[in-house]
């Protein structure tokens, strides 16, 4: 795949996104805007994490399928 350079970039974005969110509900105050983007970038994390573990588990089966195939 020639766009995707980093295999870690969906992680990477889902830690960053769950680090956000964890600050804004630490520092936050009585808002609606804040919990809007609170909730935006726990959603944002939860999807990224997800689609990374998906993609690993699918890359890890494929590598194994592989390694089975060339005994």
């Amino acid at each position: 795949m020639l766009y995707n350079k980093n295999e870690e970039i969906l992680l990477v974005i889902g830690i960053v996104s769950l680090i956000i969110s964890l600050l804004l509900d630490l520092f936050r105050g009585q808002k609606p805007i804040i919990d809007f983007f609170s909730g935006l970038f726990t959603g944002l994390s939860i999807t990224m994490n997800l689609g990374f573990l998906i993609r690993f588990r699918h890359e890890r089966n494929k590598s194994i399928n592989n390694n089975v195939e060339g005994f």
